[in-house]
């Protein structure tokens, strides 16, 4: 179940509050087709990421690169994993700041967002991966249950009409409002770097399959109550969900579920930021041999802190990149490198096995 919560948190910390509005402003009503869609990428990305960890036993995807491409590539390739994830949780913290920035407190500056944050993660990194499970398997059904209840609370604002007709838009606008969706599934691969962990590696696709699933479902119905609710106007919302969230109440004691959801979605983004700051710091320290990754924590969430802060400069050109270059970005990260690496392993594995069978020969 930890590893559940992870996976789906990865993805749904921050594609509940950004994908709503980037699919609409492309396909309009349609917009709920696009992260169902998108699932079967997402079960892909599952499927190459626990073949290759159940081919190479007790490595991390930044430790088989070189076992499979040799030593020179395969620490180039390591080392790029590194960056990449670096450089994506620079932006997840940065997202984190421009929500918080719009929603709640517009003068506060990012860096007092981005310290705080990071600071917290690096608390919760230091302890381990084990306290950034529990704390996701304590607080993420709570989230859920929150919002279910949101959704039951603004269905008095849903109009069904807003989602006909059914299917208006064509097949290559559908497709192309798939692409942002699939980019931010496929961060699921991250189950490359703590498959080591697992308790019952054995089970590691049975529940990488339930999370993408699970994701999948939470995204479709975020976009058709977002939908329902604002039409075709959704696509002009940088954070639809929370414009949603704020419209939940009942009578005049059940109100401002949006500081609580708030609240229960900054322990989400925390589990995204520490579990990315986790591979980077892991992930450094297995490629430069260090028998402790205690020591780069620090100079590590400095770097990150940084990166988070010199990106952008505005919250326009942040979402001008992560609904253009982030999406090939990802996709040679999330699917194009692992897919090559799982080649490489087949290739490998068929040369081993005839090799052992003209030696008993």
């Amino acid at each position: 179940m930890q590893m559940i919560y992870l996976l789906i948190n990865v993805v749904g910390a921050t594609a509940l509050v950004f994908l709503p509005g980037f699919t609409a402003f492309i396909a309009g009503r349609d917009a709920w087709v696009a992260p169902l869609l998108a699932t079967l990428p997402g079960l892909y990305v599952i499927l190459v990421i626990t073949s290759l960890g159940q081919r190479l036993h007790g490595q991390t995807i930044v430790q088989y690169t070189e076992t499979l491409l040799g030593p020179w590539l395969g620490k180039i390739i390591a080392l790029s994993y590194i960056i990449f994830f670096l450089h994506v949780n620079g932006i997840i913290v940065r997202e984190f700041g421009e929500l918080i920035a719009a929603a709640l407190m517009p003068r506060t500056p990012q860096v007092v967002y981005a310290t705080l944050m990071v600071t917290v993660c690096s608390y919760g990194v230091y302890h381990g991966l084990e306290v950034l499970a529990r704390v996701m398997e304590l607080t993420y059904p709570w989230l859920l249950i929150l919002f279910g209840l949101i959704l039951i609370l603004v269905a008095g604002h849903m109009e069904p009409s807003n989602l006909l007709p059914v299917l208006q838009s064509d097949a290559k606008t559908i497709i192309h409002s798939c692409l942002n969706p699939i980019a931010w599934r496929g961060e699921v691969f991250i189950l490359g770097m703590f498959f080591t962990s697992l308790a019952r590696p054995d089970l590691a696709r049975r529940n990488g399959f339930i999370a993408v699933l699970a994701v999948g479902l939470i995204l479709t119905i975020n976009a058709l109550a977002c939908t329902a609710v604002f039409g075709v106007t959704t696509g002009r919302l940088n954070f639809a969900t929370f414009e949603l969230v704020r419209l939940a109440g009942f009578g005049p004691f059940l109100t401002r579920l949006d500081a609580l959801w708030m609240i229960i979605w900054i322990v989400g983004i925390f589990g995204k930021v520490a579990l990315f700051h986790y591979a980077t710091v892991t992930g450094t320290a297995q490629l430069f041999r260090l028998k402790n990754y205690c020591c780069i924590i620090t100079p590590l969430s400095i770097l990150l802190i940084a990166l988070s802060l010199s990106q952008f400069n505005s919250l326009t050109s942040m979402l001008s990149w992560l609904t253009g270059p982030w999406i090939p970005y990802a996709f040679l990260y999330e699917m194009g490198i692992p897919t090559v690496l799982l080649i490489v392993a087949l290739l490998k594995g068929k040369k081993i096995a005839s090799r052992n069978k003209l030696s008993k020969n």
